[in-house]
């Protein structure tokens, strides 16, 4: 187990202790030698969003909506 630091060090020297468990080494903050609490780098969420993974994956399930439609063509389109 890795030294424990008081929490009036731990105030002192917060931007030095941040740095650390950026760096992947965690702080033990505690009193009397005991941890209390654990300082550590937080694991970034995911977020990143993937399109077209479905991809002809799905069926129609009516063949009439299948193709194109003569009547919603002359609407974009105007012929």
């Amino acid at each position: 187990m890795d030294k424990v630091i008081t929490i009036f060090d731990a105030k002192t020297n917060l931007s030095k202790f941040i740095k650390q468990a950026k760096e992947g080494h965690p702080v033990y903050i505690g009193s009397f030698g005991k941890q209390e609490v654990v300082l550590m780098a937080a694991k970034p969420k995911k977020s990143k969003i993937t399109f077209g993974t479905a991809n002809g994956q799905f069926k129609y399930l009516d063949s009439s909506l299948e193709g194109n439609d003569l009547d919603i063509q002359k609407l974009f389109y105007g012929e």
